[in-house]
């Protein structure tokens, strides 16, 4: 069983996570957002990764920030020293009119690029400028590499999409295939 936590203080917030990344996808989430405990629901059902969340205090932004970093961190508590583990992950995924596509590498280095725009400043109850704070964060948290590119004309297709597209992409890269460590250097 490969279990993580990841508990994250950032400025008044605070995030407790815990997952199993051999898990049926059930997730037990509140982050304070309504929407945001939606598309990590969805990322968790996707990468079939048991994940139990909670966030409290500070402000909204906070609370987004210290939920990806609690989140990458109980990544890479779980995956360990990723010995035997695919690494790569990449996945499309289409929401009616939006598309999101994914590539992460569980690269030891955090670094992210998005390609795409949201339209509105909310989706629900969460700034859409908190999805992409998140995703950074959790970039940060997990020390992975992810490229995001979406596109679209509804935020919460587009959100839903992105969330989705990187389950599917853990649920490819955390598969145990090998027994070394896939990397020239052999370390990640």
């Amino acid at each position: 069983m490969r279990k993580g936590e990841g508990i994250i203080e950032v400025g008044g917030a605070r995030a407790e996570i815990k997952l199993e990344l051999d898990g049926a996808g059930e997730w037990d989430i509140d982050s304070g957002s309504g929407f945001l405990d939606h598309i990590l629901g969805a990322l968790a059902k996707m990468g079939e990764i048991d994940v139990s969340a909670k966030a409290e205090g500070g402000v909204a932004p906070q609370r987004a920030r210290a939920v990806g970093l609690a989140l990458g961190a109980a990544f890479a508590a779980a995956l360990g020293d990723k010995r035997g583990i695919k690494r790569y992950g990449w996945a499309a995924v289409p929401m009616d009119e939006a598309v999101a596509k994914v590539a992460l590498d569980l690269s030891g280095r955090a670094y992210l690029v998005t390609k795409g725009e949201f339209c509105g400043d909310m989706i629900a109850d969460l700034a859409t400028q908190d999805v992409l704070a998140t995703l950074s964060a959790l970039v940060v948290g997990g020390s992975l590499t992810l490229n995001v590119e979406f596109d679209g004309v509804n935020d919460h297709h587009k959100a839903e999409s992105i969330f989705k597209a990187l389950g599917l992409a853990f649920k490819e890269a955390k598969k145990v295939e090998g027994k070394g460590v896939l990397s020239t250097k052999g370390v990640l």
